[in-house]
């Protein structure tokens, strides 16, 4: 079952399997621990006190912008400036889109914290500071029951767009055509269907409300249009 946004923008009620699609040239060693940033920092930048670290690189990304390591194997990266040829048409360069795409990489760093440990941990208390998405929440209980985790394994980067013409004060969506070099493991580690041992371009969604003062993802699913 889907839900049509405006006119471009389709998110589903539930995640469906991880990415698919491999990158044109793929990364085939794993993702190692960046450097901290040694650049000057630019007008507009996250949070210096937020639960990230700014770095110098990313893998996989030759465009210059803002690097940021979130926690061991997982990245963000904010392009300055665009670049067509790879796939960036977007910039950060409206100090409004800072407090959504914060709330969005805190939403990412739950799920991923709560979706890596064996079992999941779906009871943390960071789930109702980020999240207010109940079909999320159904998949992955699911995903629980069949003792599934996820295995960021070769590593993955984010690479988040707000899209400027669905903004609202309290309303926003975020595509992100990311790196992912995760899969989800059954209970005896082996890879689960679906999931594959690559870096591969994974296009997502995700609606953002503003609630109890803060960003919250509340809605996520599979748009391929985000990686164009």
């Amino acid at each position: 079952m889907t839900t049509t946004v405006a006119t471009t923008v389709v998110i589903t009620t539930a995640i469906t399997a991880p990415i698919t699609a491999p990158i044109t040239t793929p990364i085939t060693t794993p993702i190692t621990t960046a450097a901290p940033s040694t650049t000057v920092a630019p007008r507009l930048q996250l949070s210096a006190d937020g639960p990230w670290r700014r770095v110098d690189s990313a893998p996989g990304i030759t465009t210059p912008g803002l690097f940021y390591e979130l926690m061991p194997k997982l990245w963000a990266y904010l392009p300055l400036e665009m670049d067509l040829e790879h796939g960036i048409a977007w910039t950060l360069h409206n100090p409004d889109d800072i407090p959504v795409i914060e709330g969005y990489l805190r939403a990412q760093m739950t799920f991923v914290s709560a979706t890596t440990q064996r079992p999941m941990d779906l009871r943390a208390s960071t789930w109702s500071a980020t999240f207010d998405d109940p079909a999320t929440l159904a998949w992955l209980e699911a995903a629980q029951r069949d003792a599934a985790n996820l295995d960021l394994d070769l590593g993955v980067v984010l690479r988040p767009e707000v899209i400027g013409d669905e903004r609202t004060e309290s309303t926003a969506f975020i595509y992100d055509c990311t790196l992912d070099g995760s899969v989800f493991r059954n209970a005896d580690g082996s890879v689960a269907p679906g999931s594959h041992h690559r870096i591969a371009l994974s296009g997502t969604g995700f609606r953002l409300r503003v609630a109890d003062g803060r960003w919250k993802v509340v809605q996520m699913g599979d748009q391929p249009e985000a990686c164009w």
